[in-house]
């Protein structure tokens, strides 16, 4: 077992440390405040000591046993809450470790705060970079809900931050999509393009002026599927344009992230989140933000146009996942 100590200002820092040296797998296997600098124990500065390894199975399942006889009760009901989330049993073993030892330094007084915690240090969340002028190719499985999500985009950025707006439907494949985008854009009054090809999207994204342009793709099966080599190339090359991913939290989390794995992961610049409205877990969800380094541009919580969308930010998901959705 690779074991390493890690001195940070808290939890959350020392964390972050774990993962950049030891990656996403090591779990905190024990936690104590020290005094670092300071003369003759005087003004000494408080930090935390983590220690932290690659662990084994045989490891793994004795810490567990170990910390089943000495659980407090709060600790025992965010366990409980960490189990009905419905996430793998890796990151589950990982998350109730870290609640374990963020319990043990006994700055949380209720469920709650033990569970933001706990999230704190083991979730990579990452706010979502907009700029002034940029053009949006949203990817996805098919049936994820990139269509309707495009309109809400440019409902939001037309009425709420004043941007002009154009789309490119890259959909030919399903002629009902092709007619839902003409008629989001009919209804606000925005220029539509069709690209049948490639070369003619790259074309069409090339001659665009307005501040947002917003590319709704086919929905393929990335189960088994790559996007394009040559659209790959365009959009690793242009500094205007990024790649957002459409992933269902109603579905599986080895799925989705199978899914993810799919698209050059340098090139995702944010996920599109739908279907909050259609599950009762959000496993998919923590499972996401434990795995990936990729912010959250929005999420949908339903079919309505353009009202059923949030843009969360850090704080907003860790509540979600504390329970207050």
């Amino acid at each position: 077992m690779n074991v390493k100590r890690f001195v940070a200002p808290t939890l959350e820092d020392a964390a972050k440390d774990i993962r950049k040296q030891l990656g996403k797998d090591a779990v905190i296997l024990h936690v104590k405040e020290v005094v670092t600098g300071g003369l003759f124990g005087f003004f000494g500065k408080k930090q935390v000591q983590v220690t932290a390894g690659i662990d084994g199975p045989s490891h793994r399942n004795s810490v567990s046993r170990d910390g089943d006889d000495k659980q407090s009760p709060l600790l025992k009901e965010a366990n409980r809450h960490l189990q009905q989330l419905g996430v793998s049993n890796r990151v589950l073993k990982n998350l109730q470790l870290t609640a374990q030892m963020a319990d043990k330094q006994g700055n949380a007084r209720t469920k709650e705060e033990l569970l933001m915690h706990t999230f704190r240090a083991s979730l990579q969340l990452q706010p979502f970079v907009q700029k002034r002028q940029q053009t949006l190719i949203v990817a996805g499985p098919t049936g994820v809900g990139k269509t309707t999500t495009i309109a809400k985009l440019a409902a939001k950025a037309m009425f709420e931050e004043n941007k002009t707006v154009s789309f490119i439907t890259f959909d030919t494949y399903r002629i009902a999509a092709v007619e839902q985008l003409k008629t989001y854009a009919h209804i606000l009054d925005c220029p539509i393009y069709t690209a049948y090809n490639e070369s003619e999207l790259i074309d069409l994204c090339g001659r665009q002026t307005a501040d947002l342009v917003l590319v709704d793709t086919a929905g393929r099966n990335y189960l088994h599927e790559q996007m394009p080599v040559e659209l790959v190339e365009y959009i690793r090359q242009s500094a205007s344009c990024d790649l957002v991913v459409a992933l269902s939290l109603a579905a599986k989390a080895e799925d989705a992230r199978h899914m993810l794995s799919r698209f050059p992961k340098e090139l995702v610049n944010g996920l599109i989140l739908t279907k909050l409205d259609e599950t009762a877990s959000l496993g998919t969800l923590c499972e996401l933000l434990y795995s990936e380094v990729i912010p959250v541009a929005c999420v949908t919580t339903g079919q309505n146009v353009p009202e059923d969308i949030c843009w969360p930010d850090k704080e907003q998901l860790l509540k979600w996942l504390t329970g207050g959705v």
